[in-house]
């Protein structure tokens, strides 16, 4: 009986973990997916700028990364969880 009882807690134990890196997965899925998005949005809109005023825009490395940062938060408010697209939607238990 007491086998079992332990059995029973180490599998418990192990789909904690599991549903753990799963949470872990899909915070570094979004994280990277929004700096990327992020990163394609500015230097659109750089461009965008450049083609209609006809000027030349230029920012400093920590210029980009403050508005880098800024972006992706903006992308994430905005379009919410990415990482649902890479996972199936699991049950609720």
């Amino acid at each position: 009986m007491f086998f079992f009882l332990k059995n029973v807690q180490f599998i418990k134990t192990t789909i904690a973990i599991m549903k753990l890196l799963e949470c872990i997965i899909r915070a570094v899925i979004n994280f990277f997916a929004y700096l990327i998005l992020s990163l394609i949005a500015i230097y659109c809109l750089i461009f965008i700028a450049n083609f209609f005023a006809g000027q030349t825009y230029t920012l400093t490395h920590g210029e980009y990364f403050l508005v880098w940062i800024v972006m992706a938060v903006f992308i994430r408010q905005v379009s919410g969880d990415i990482s649902v697209l890479f996972f199936k939607k699991s049950e609720k238990e």
